[in-house]
């Protein structure tokens, strides 16, 4: 089946309910909710009429701000996935990993920043220092700023290289600008320069007329999507996997923006409705402060969330059972597209959809639960380079197609060592995934099946869990009767060599430990044996 536009438009769509995106929407709901809240207590403190509906204009604006918002996510959508696919011998995954790695920690100090500007915490702090002059006239204040300022740089790049410039400018200006020589003069102008940029003229600026900048929106979008750790469905997988094995890039660039766009529909309809409460907030008028408190807290939260790396935690709280569901929704949607199905016969396939889960057990599954394969792997063949087994190894490691797999030792959920290196000799079958992930659920019965039948031909299947904890990963082990190993890492540091940006992700590692094959996305029965065929020829 090939993947149009609209395939890809129709799968985003449906994405939407994967607990692999449904974190981002309390984060989305959080700004957009705060803007909202702070919209209106700025027209109520700058004596605006208390208009019970939002005007054109008003929802006009919003709409832009919900639309810079999923421009800024699907920016890092097709950018990242193409980045660390297409593009992996140019940039390196690895490196792809530090990047999103930067825009999260900087990004989660960004929310913070917001949160604390929607509470009213940073104007109160600056009106309190400002009645005390004298606490300002003194250098302590000069140093304690280029101190702060530079681990926290250092802190986001986690390296010494550009904090040391960072300091070395800021030393600079500040001594240039008279904020050792004239302390009191300098930090009085520089707080009342920072009170004009964001509290001046709040009415003109924060009422949704569409005066303002939409740069917050789409940086919002930015550090969101670099925060978020997706699932991939059967169509994302397959874009993926065709970029990787060398297809279009221009046409992988549309169909990702094609299913980005679809995964933000909802999102800019939740705005939408979100500017409709600015009536019921004007009628609660007596409690804005309290909800521009919780409102700011709330990002406060999620800021920090974002900065430490753990906003995929929040997947964690859904129900695996939901997580399938999730899966099942998009198999039915695409269903419907290609006319398998009518409006009727989609609305059993999704009600059925959760009846339709692999029995843990006995690791069977009927053929309603079986994952949609979409473009099989052995389409793709003619473009997948391969690797002769009787040249030369590659001298270079790396994560692209005929590199030498990066090495690494782990402890699996028992607590046994594994290392990759001992293994040389065998084809290993290196499986990336994690418990909330519906995808990575599904798989996981094909996986042991391969396990179990190839093991006579030298073939190991090896799990890496995505950053969980050892109660995590044993209690799934026994519920699905898995009895391959399933490798800790909760530091993340494989994930990271092998620059990892969504779950499931396969590498296939030949005898000589050279990578012969890559596939995102749910493995089906078929795609396992071709991917094994070409590292066993």
């Amino acid at each position: 089946m090939e993947v149009t536009l609209a395939l890809a438009f129709i799968a985003g769509l449906a994405s939407f309910l994967s607990p692999c995106v449904l974190p981002l929407v309390p984060a989305y709901i959080g700004y957009m909710g705060g803007r909202v809240a702070y919209t209106v207590a700025a027209q109520t403190t700058s004596g605006g009429t208390a208009v019970l509906k939002p005007s054109l204009g008003a929802r006009f604006s919003t709409l832009l701000h919900s639309l810079a918002f999923v421009a800024g996510f699907s920016l890092v959508f097709v950018s990242i996935g193409l980045l660390s696919t297409a593009f992996v011998s140019v940039i390196g995954r690895q490196n792809v990993s530090a990047v999103t790695g930067i825009i999260s920690r900087a990004g989660g100090v960004l929310i913070i920043f917001f949160g604390l500007h929607f509470m009213g915490v940073i104007n109160r702090l600056f009106t309190v220092i400002l009645k005390r002059p004298k606490s300002l006239n003194t250098p302590i204040i000069g140093i304690a700023i280029i101190a702060v300022l530079s681990f926290l740089t250092l802190w986001i790049f986690e390296d010494w290289l550009p904090a040391l410039p960072v300091a070395a400018l800021l030393t600079v200006w500040l001594v240039l600008s008279g904020a050792f020589t004239e302390p009191g003069t300098f930090w009085t102008a520089a707080i009342g320069k920072v009170q004009a940029w964001l509290y001046t003229d709040t009415r003109r600026q924060m009422v949704a007329q569409g005066q303002q900048s939409y740069l917050s929106s789409l940086v919002m979008g930015v550090v969101f999507s670099a925060g978020w750790t997706p699932c991939i469905g059967p169509i994302y997988g397959t874009i993926l996997t065709m970029a990787a094995a060398g297809g279009d890039v221009g046409q992988a660039g549309s169909q990702l923006a094609a299913y980005s766009l679809g995964l933000g529909i909802p999102f800019i309809l939740a705005a939408l409705m979100l500017d409709s409460a600015q009536g019921i907030l004007r009628r609660l008028q007596r409690y804005l402060h309290a909800i521009e408190l919780a409102a700011g807290t709330f990002l406060v939260v999620i800021g920090i969330l974002v900065a430490s790396g753990q906003l995929q935690s929040l997947s964690q709280n859904f129900a695996n059972q939901f997580a399938d569901f999730s899966y099942r929704l998009e198999e039915c949607a695409v269903d419907l597209y290609e006319g398998r199905l009518n409006f009727g016969g989609f609305v059993s396939c999704a009600s059925a959809a959760q009846a339709a889960e692999t029995d843990p057990v006995d690791g069977t599954s009927s053929d309603t639960a079986a994952p949609l394969e979409v473009v099989s792997i052995t389409d793709l063949a003619g473009s997948i380079p391969s690797a002769d087994p009787s040249a030369a190894l590659p001298q270079q490691t790396g994560t692209a197609i005929g590199s030498l797999a990066p090495l690494f030792s782990a402890l699996d959920d028992s607590g046994q060592p594994f290392t990759l290196e001992d293994v040389r000799g065998q084809t290993v079958l290196l499986n990336f995934w994690a418990t909330w992930c519906g995808p990575c659920r599904i798989e996981m019965p094909e996986l042991q099946r391969t396990y179990e039948m190839y093991s006579e031909r030298q073939v190991l299947v090896v799990g890496v869990n995505n950053r969980e904890t050892l109660e995590d990963v044993a209690g799934f082990r026994l519920e699905r009767s898995l009895t391959f190993p399933l490798l800790m890492d909760e530091a993340g540091s494989i994930q990271d060599a092998y620059g990892i940006q969504a779950y499931p992700s396969t590498f296939v590692i030949d005898r000589t430990g050279v990578i012969r094959g890559i596939h995102y996305g749910p493995l089906t029965r078929g795609q396992i044996q071709a991917l094994l065929d070409e590292a066993l020829s």
